[in-house]
Parts: structure tokens; sequence; C-alpha cells
């Protein structure tokens, strides 16, 4: 799992030992502040993973999963990791309730209010769940039959209809933008 700068200086680690490691071959940088240790299995969800830890550097994955901070990783790639519909990972969709300034070039950030309801963590990311997903991808104005496909995909799964008809796009999409 990669983590960042602040996480090594948090450990007591200097900016210098962990060029250092990338240099020798000990670490490897996955993305402008977040590393990999060497001989840790490589995912396809590492890059995601970097830029999510990314958007609160400070802070540890179990400090940010003991108290949500609102930034989750959404539509097509939360369909994507759940395996709903056909939807590549990349580029990475991000909500969060307050606007996050970033030049990531495969990274879309959106503001975007969901609710700690609506999120599971999958692989210590946090997620939204398919109905949060489904109405997500509608606000993004994602193809309508890819959609539908993730719907069919969803409902083979336990799809929560109760929970899903209170996710109106009206409610869902307060403070929607990009």
């Amino acid at each position: 799992m990669p983590d960042t700068r602040t996480h090594a200086a948090r450990l007591g680690i200097t900016a210098k030992a962990l060029s250092q490691a990338v240099a020798s071959g000990r670490a490897e940088r996955i993305a402008h502040g977040a590393y990999r240790l060497a001989g840790v299995p490589a995912t396809e969800r590492d890059h995601v993973t970097a830029i999510w830890k990314l958007t609160a550097s400070a802070k540890f994955t179990h400090e940010r999963m003991a108290a949500w901070d609102d930034i989750v990783i959404g539509g097509t790639s939360a369909a994507n990791i759940l395996g709903i519909g056909d939807f590549r990972l990349s580029p990475y969709r991000i909500y969060a309730r307050n606007r996050i300034n970033s030049r990531i070039a495969d990274a879309s950030f959106a503001v975007r209010a969901v609710d700690e309801e609506d999120i599971a963590w999958v692989d210590s990311l946090p997620i939204t769940k398919a109905e949060r997903t489904l109405v997500d991808l509608c606000l993004d104005f994602e193809d309508p039959s890819l959609i539908g496909d993730a719907l069919r995909d969803a409902a083979r799964r336990r799809l929560d209809y109760d929970r899903l008809a209170l996710l109106t796009p009206q409610e869902s999409g307060k403070g929607a933008a990009g």
C-alpha cells in the first residue's frame, strides 16, 4: 500500500532517507509524494490509493477510518472496484464535501456530499456503496446503457432498493459540481 512523504516524516524517516530508499530500489514512487516499499506486491488500485492518501497526507489510513473525513472514491472508479458495470478505474473519481485543488491529471475531483452510511471500506479505501454509486453515475452523466448494466450487476448482489429510492439525484446532488 502506498504511503505519503508526510507519513514517513511522522515515523522519523527524513526526506533524504526516503530519497535514498527510492534511489537504491528499496522504495518506489507511486505518485508525487506517495511511495510503496519494494517487495510489496503492486495492485491496480495503488495509484487511486495514493491519490486518496494525498488528499489528507498528514493522516494515516487508520486515523481516517476512525474519523471519516468526507473524501470518498465514487462514480466510475467505485463501480469498477465494486465490479458493477463495465467502467474503468481511471480516471479516478473522488468526491469531497469541500473543494480539493489538485493538478493530478488522471484524477477528477468533485464537490459532493456523501453520507457516511453510503460508503464501504474496501481494502482500506472509502468507496461509495452500490446504491450511491448508481446515483452518482447518473449525476455524472455517464452512458445510460452502462448505468443499466451496473444496475443489473448490483441487483444480482443484493442491491438495497429502499436506500436507492432515498438517494434521488436531487438529494444526492446538493453542492454537486464537475
